[in-house]
């Protein structure tokens, strides 16, 4: 099982670069944790891969209690010659999520 690839992308940034080689794939799951979530990378058997964010609420099915709660307050959509969330997904080149933790 090969690790990912650490690399540079900036004085301000860690990176890892996933190689995506059936030949020498890395373990399916690749998780990033932030307080309040986490990002996964996740490769299919067809080498596709899903992208999840999770935020940690008390009405979510993975909620871990103890850990610092949060919640996607805004979303954005980058889509190919229009500004849409009605969107053809095929055209979509951004997703970005913001998340903000919750105050109890």
């Amino acid at each position: 099982m090969e690790k990912p690839r650490v690399v540079s992308f900036g004085d301000a940034v860690h990176g890892v670069k996933l190689e995506g080689n059936p030949k020498k794939p890395e373990k399916a799951h690749f998780r990033v944790a932030f307080p309040g979530g986490d990002i996964e990378v996740v490769r299919t058997p067809t080498d596709d891969y899903w992208v999840h964010v999770r935020v940690n609420k008390k009405q979510a099915g993975d909620y871990i209690k103890g850990e610092i709660l949060a919640q996607i307050v805004d979303a954005r959509l980058d889509i190919y010659g229009r500004h849409s969330s009605d969107v053809n997904i095929g055209e979509l080149y951004h997703l970005a999520v913001r998340i903000q933790r919750i105050e109890e």
